[in-house]
């Protein structure tokens, strides 16, 4: 496991990476159980083990997902044989509403297909890093893998225009000329359509999700680059730098240039 070694990140993020592991269990192997203050997302490699999540015993196989919220209490163990799970966690003041804007909540297992081993080792490495750049950089990394999680989780569900609508997002969530009409033009389908669908399918509505990218990435650049307020908003996906500071607002209590300097 690799700790980052202040309780708080030295630099004021959004949404911090806090720790990283890989975990190989030996059969009936119990983990300590607390009450965390974080989000913790555990990712299933081989074998099965139980997630105890809001008092239930929920299995955790391969390719699938389970996540503690902060509030929850953390407790879980493996079956008849051995079982190997990565996991990190994710501090800071949007850490859990990141995550559950990207669909995912305590309480339920995901199908969400094998772990990203890359991106993993990239989180290790960057976790090493104790600057303020190393946790930059593992901020965004930490988010990267919070996306993959969704998406793959998304990657299970039936609604093939869903799919498509999530992918459309993730190419070009910078785009400003990308909202939820440019998006079901592009599928042929009424956006009313596609905003019930997608809420249906994700539990969040197509341009929550998509302003939530955006935010994520506009407040890591805010942090890690000294590019002019207006050249972020208009970088991340933003015409009007007014709406820019709402939305930036809205999501940490602070304007783009207070956040900056918090």
């Amino acid at each position: 496991m690799l700790l980052r070694p202040s309780r708080t990140p030295s630099v004021a993020l959004p949404l911090a990476a806090r720790s990283v592991g890989h975990n190989w269990h030996l059969p009936h192997k119990h983990s300590v159980t607390k009450r965390l203050d974080f989000v913790q997302v555990l990712w299933g490699i081989r074998g099965t083990g139980v997630i105890v999540m809001e008092g239930i015993e929920r299995r955790l196989g391969p390719g699938q997902l389970g996540l503690y919220f902060p509030g929850n209490e953390h407790h879980y163990f493996s079956l008849d044989e051995p079982w190997e799970v990565r996991w990190w966690t994710m501090d800071g003041p949007l850490a859990a509403s990141n995550t559950a804007a990207l669909g995912l909540a305590t309480g339920r297992i995901y199908q969400a297909g094998p772990a990203p081993d890359t991106l993993f080792r990239k989180l290790e490495r960057a976790m090493r890093d104790v600057s303020p750049a190393g946790e930059y950089r593992a901020s965004t990394l930490a988010y990267e893998l919070l996306v993959q999680a969704a998406r793959g989780r998304i990657r299970t569900a039936t609604d093939q225009a869903v799919l498509e609508a999530v992918d459309i997002i993730h190419a070009r969530w910078s785009d400003p000329r990308l909202g939820v009409g440019e998006i079901a033009r592009q599928l042929r389908m009424h956006r009313s359509m596609l905003a019930r669908r997608f809420r249906a399918a994700l539990g969040v509505a197509p341009i929550n999700y998509l302003i939530n990218l955006r935010v994520q990435n506009a407040l890591n650049r805010l942090k890690a680059h000294s590019q002019p307020v207006n050249e972020v908003a208009y970088g991340c996906g933003w015409t009007d730098p007014h709406y820019f500071s709402r939305c930036i607002r809205r999501a940490t209590g602070l304007s783009p240039k207070e956040f900056r300097q918090h």
